[in-house]
Order: C-alpha cells, then sequence, then structure tokens
C-alpha cells in the first residue's frame, strides 16, 4: 500500500490515522458540526487524495477548510514537507507497495492472487510488528484493513469471505496490540473485541483465543484484573491447545497476580508451560508467527512481571533472568525489542524488591539507552511501577533511589503515550 502522500489533504489523512473509510466518516461528523447535512462518496474521497480533476464543491471545501484548518489550495496542492532525497532502497519498496495495491485494487472480480497479496501483506505485518516501532506499524495496517474491508464488499463468495474475515481479524488483532503500544488502552480493547467478533463469524477458534488474550491484556493493563482473568477463564473452555493457550494461561497469571492469588498464579504458569510442549502445529499462530507466536520468552516474561506483582523478588529473579536469556538466543531480526526489554525492568523490579539497588541499576541501563519513538506503554508502565517502589520508605532518602527513580521520571516523560497523543480509527 501506498504510504507516501500525494497530496496535503492525503499528507494530513495520513497524520491523523485515517483511512478512506474513517476519512468519509469523520468528514460527515465535520459538516454535521458546520450545521451542513453533507457527505462524501469514498470514490470521492479518494480522488481528492490523490489530487484528480474535479476539486471538492463549494460545500464541501467549507468543510474541509474548516476541518484541517488550510485553504482548498493548499490541500488540494502537494504535501507540506522539507524536501529530502529518496533512497533507492525507500523507491524500491515504495514501488512494491504501489503495485501490490494497484494489482488488488484493478481486478475486477476478487481472485485468489488478490487474496494471496493481501495474506501476504497480513503476515508481513504480524512478523514486523516485533521489529517495527509502533508509529511505522499503524498507517500500514489501517490501510491493509480497509483495503480487506472493501474487498469484503466486493464478494459473496462464502470461502473467499471467510479468508477476509480471517485477514480483517488478524490486522484488527494487530491494531490492538499497536494501541496498547501507544498507550490507547480504549482502542486495544476494541479493536481485540472486533478480532474476536470476526473469529467468531467464522467459528475461528485460534483466531478467537488470540483475541480474548488481547482482551485480558487490555483490561488488567487498564486496572481491572479481576475482569481480565473472567474474560481469559471464559476463553481456555474453547481454546485450541499449544500456543493459544499458552498466551491465555500467561496473561491470565498476570492478571492473577494483580489479585493476589499466589497459588493460582503458579498454576496457570505452570498450565502455560505444558501446553507450550504441544506448541508449534497451529496453522493461524505458528505458521504466521510473529506477534501471533508465543513462545517460551513470552511465558517467562509473564511470570516474572506476575511475581513482580506478587511481590517476591527471588521468583521475579528467577524468571525475569530465564526471560531475558530466553530473548538474548532470539536473532536480531526476530527478537521482540519492547518484550526483551520490559524483561530487563522486571529484573530492575525484582532485584529493587530484594534490596539490591545496584543491580537493578545495572539491569535498567540498556532500557535507559531507547530511543522515544520505541517507548511502549507496557515498558514505561512497568518503569512507573517501578518508581513507586523506590518512592516508599524503605527507599526514602537513599542516593541510588532518588537517581534512579529522576532517571525513570526522564525516561517515562517522552514515552509513546506521551508524545504521541492521536486517535486509532475505529475498528469497524
Amino acid at each position: 500500500m501506498n504510504t507516501q502522500p500525494r497530496t496535503r489533504l492525503e499528507q494530513l489523512a495520513i497524520q491523523n490515522s485515517l483511512g478512506p473509510i474513517d476519512f468519509v466518516r469523520e468528514f460527515k461528523r465535520q459538516a454535521h458540526a458546520l450545521g451542513l447535512d453533507l457527505d462524501v462518496s469514498l470514490s470521492a474521497a479518494k480522488r481528492w487524495m490523490k489530487g484528480d480533476p474535479g476539486k471538492p464543491r463549494d460545500a464541501s471545501r467549507q468543510v474541509l477548510e474548516a476541518w484541517f484548518g488550510e485553504t482548498i489550495a493548499v490541500l488540494a496542492g502537494p504535501p507540506l514537507y522539507q524536501s529530502r532525497q529518496v533512497t533507492e532502497q525507500e523507491l524500491a519498496v515504495n514501488a512494491a507497495h504501489d503495485s501490490v495495491s494497484h494489482a488488488i485494487e484493478a481486478a475486477s472480480a476478487l481472485d485468489p492472487s488478490a487474496l494471496e497479496h493481501l495474506n501476504a501483506a497480513a503476515g508481513a505485518a504480524a512478523r514486523a510488528y516485533c521489529i517495527t516501532p509502533p508509529l511505522e506499524m499503524l498507517t500500514d495496517l489501517v490501510a491493509l484493513r480497509d483495503t480487506i474491508y472493501v474487498q469484503l464488499d466486493r464478494t459473496h463468495k462464502p470461502l473467499q469471505q471467510a479468508e477476509l474475515y480471517l485477514l480483517a481479524g488478524q490486522v484488527c488483532g494487530l491494531l490492538s496490540s499497536v494501541s496498547w503500544d501507544l498507550g490507547l488502552l480504549n482502542a486495544a480493547e476494541e479493536q481485540a473485541r472486533a478480532a474476536y467478533t470476526y473469529g467468531n463469524i467464522i467459528d475461528h477458534l485460534s483466531l478467537q483465543a488470540w483475541a480474548r488474550a488481547l482482551q485480558v491484556t487490555a483490561a488488567f493493563w487498564s486496572g481491572y484484573p479481576r475482569r481480565a482473568a473472567k474474560i481469559a477463564a471464559a476463553a481456555l473452555d474453547q481454546a485450541p491447545m499449544g500456543t493459544a493457550r499458552v498466551r491465555l494461561h500467561s496473561v491470565n497469571a498476570r492478571a492473577l497476580a494483580l489479585i493476589g492469588a499466589r497459588g493460582e498464579v503458579r498454576h496457570e504458569l505452570d498450565a502455560a508451560a505444558t501446553e507450550l510442549d504441544r506448541a508449534g502445529n497451529d496453522p493461524f499462530l505458528d505458521e504466521i508467527g510473529g506477534e501471533l507466536a508465543f513462545d517460551r520468552a513470552r511465558r517467562a516474561l509473564c511470570a516474572g512481571a506476575s511475581y513482580v506483582a506478587l511481590g517476591d523478588g527471588d521468583q521475579a529473579q528467577q524468571e525475569a533472568e530465564a526471560a531475558v536469556a530466553l530473548f538474548a538466543s532470539i536473532p536480531d531480526d526476530q527478537r521482540w525489542e519492547a518484550g526483551a526489554l520490559s524483561a530487563q525492568v522486571d529484573l530492575g523490579a525484582a532485584r529493587t524488591i530484594r534490596g539490591d539497588l545496584a543491580g537493578a541499576a545495572a539491569a535498567l541501563e540498556p532500557v535507559f539507552r531507547l530511543k522515544p519513538a520505541r517507548r511502549t506503554e507496557a515498558i514505561a508502565q512497568r518503569l512507573l511501577t517501578l518508581a513507586q517502589v523506590l518512592g516508599t520508605t524503605r527507599y526514602r532518602g537513599a542516593s541510588e533511589a532518588v537517581a534512579l527513580g529522576g532517571t525513570i521520571e526522564d525516561f517515562t516523560s517522552i514515552s509513546l503515550s506521551r508524545t504521541s497523543m492521536r486517535a486509532l480509527p475505529p475498528s469497524s
């Protein structure tokens, strides 16, 4: 899909995370705010974005100018940014995206090649999630989702519809993960619910289980661990064996730890370890991989975080050290960086609970080197929880605690959720 804007209007739409379908909806809302009963067709909106002949009429111009605060001449003109030489690599990548988009759009009827392109794009996005900054993922995921929606409108063949619903669920699930990385918990939960609904439509148990696990994660981070545990327990009744259950048991342990259910946490983590021995054969989760997969490193990450929440420094350190080692064994081009650094934070928290502030500072060194564009909400929230421990009576007046707390404050002040406050499009 083309991520290079052709007009100032398209540039602003991309900056506001508006795909064509979302643009049409928002246009109607903006018109209503001006007292106008006006809407725009999807085809007209696409023409405006491209800069094709036939500029918006007077009423539409009024809406666009009020909405974006720029004249129609500017909006219909070229994008506004400092000129930069496009590298040969960028030119080749953009050309490939454009070719795929055109090939899909040109099909007069949905054929296997269109589905092949969409499957390849969705799979690539799942794998790219682990190594790509969230904001870089956002635009492509929204555009891919909208393309899938358009194709759903073009076919009435049940088998093609089922495949497209599966792809829609996959992309909405990825948008849920990106939303959480950006600190947009409500959007994360909405996207997860949408993914579950698509899985329910086609009775796809692996998609349903994955989506429920994403809901569990959003719920306990939102401060509702009991609701999260309830969702996980219900999902486990129908989840396939292997990877789907590993993730559900692991995130359920996180929720139960926040409730203080120590015995149940151990049971869930043991169940996750057992399911790992049966994992690896799920056609959806394991074959696509990336963000859909859930391996021993992620299970150890959940275990470390669970014991941190329970205040068990010894067990937390053991699990966090295992997670750090497991992530380190994964090749750089496949390693989930945010997960690996989250394990480092958990290790720092475990050492803090045990009274080892020097060890905590050492564990956090690679975290503090992370660039702002990669400072996900999970990392920020873990650090803020650690800062609360550093502020307790136990460490009051300790110079190491004060220094570490100040570094955490500086780091989290420019994390993604605090520097990139933008709304994601609705899950539809």
